[in-house]
């Protein structure tokens, strides 16, 4: 510890050796088994880190451009996000800004017609907003240039207030290795720069610069077809009216592993109550099956052979999600 703190008191007096100059862009590519999950590319001049992450969720295309500014020391002292769906029938542009000071950061919000405040207390945090790996990578080189071989890091997660940051240990181990907390091991070259990390079926490698706007929309080209029968299917959902007691059989809570979604009774309607949301509204289109417009999801309440209420499935897209029901009135 005393070590760590006389470096990066160095750090303090001499902040010229933390500024890299980079034109060629950091480039990763994500997979799941042989099937592309997300693409990201930035490139850092100075102290300033400008970036985009693209997750390929088919067939949904999710934009995430980035840019992070960094102190003489390293540490991140402004994160703004601007996200989009391109290729969507609704496409989404939110953006949100993190100011970070030493012990707090201020996360402001901007939705199409609203936007809100949150201040959050956290110490010298990076930024981990799913895959993308750039503030992961932004603490090895930094941790490499400090000439140390541990320390403990913050990761937070910018677009989600209500989700827990992660504090967590990182570390060397030898020139070409080093671990983010106890299990996630990573490839990383001399600089701290990620060559790549493996879990379960999900890989990540370091390559060489690619078009990320076109790749991007060579996705979009491509799922377009998906894209317009799911449009249409929805336009086509009619609502139908329920009885109070058709709604209150489905009441109570759902689960899927830690995370708990309640559905409650809000006049002549039911409503979902998704983490990091506002309550949405049902509209039922069949006795058991609900939807919703925007965001366009589809829950279908299951039951079992006594007519007992005992899950839901939630589809958006192309994916599903299945919850047991944990909770009843």
């Amino acid at each position: 510890m005393r070590s760590l703190r006389a470096a990066a008191l160095l750090l303090w007096l001499f902040p010229a050796a933390l500024v890299a100059q980079s034109a060629t862009p950091t480039s990763f590519v994500t997979t799941v088994g042989k099937d592309t999950f997300c693409l990201e590319q930035y490139v850092r001049t100075g102290n300033v880190v400008s970036g985009t992450w693209v997750v390929m969720h088919p067939p949904g295309v999710y934009v995430h451009d980035y840019r992070i500014t960094l102190g003489d020391d390293g540490i991140p002292t402004r994160y703004v996000m601007k996200y989009s769906t391109p290729g969507s029938p609704t496409p989404s542009l939110d953006s949100l800004t993190v100011a970070y000071g030493r012990d707090s950061a201020e996360l402001r919000f901007f939705e199409r017609d609203s936007s809100f405040t949150r201040r959050i207390a956290m110490h010298e945090a990076f930024p981990l907003l799913g895959q993308s790996f750039v503030g992961v990578e932004l603490a090895l080189t930094r941790l490499r240039r400090m000439h140390a071989d541990s320390m403990t890091i913050t990761l937070h997660p910018p677009s989600e207030p209500n989700r827990p940051m992660t504090v967590a240990p990182i570390r060397f181990v030898g020139k070409d290795s080093a671990y983010l907390g106890a299990a996630v091991r990573l490839s990383v070259a001399a600089d701290g720069g990620i060559l790549g990390l493996r879990s379960g079926a999900l890989e990540l490698r370091r390559v060489a610069p690619y078009d990320i706007r076109a790749i991007t929309d060579g996705f979009v080209k491509a799922y377009a077809p998906r894209i317009a029968a799911l449009a249409a299917a929805a336009a086509a959902r009619v609502e139908i009216p329920l009885s109070g007691v058709q709604l209150d059989r489905f009441v109570g809570e759902y689960s899927l592993g830690a995370t708990t979604i309640p559905v409650v009774r809000a006049g002549d309607h039911l409503q979902i109550r998704l983490p990091q949301a506002s309550p949405l509204q049902l509209l039922a289109m069949s006795p058991t099956e609900f939807f919703i417009r925007q965001p366009d999801l589809v829950i279908a309440f299951e039951t079992d052979s006594a007519g007992h209420v005992t899950g839901l499935t939630l589809t958006q897209g192309e994916a599903k999600q299945q919850l047991r029901r944990t909770k009843s009135p």
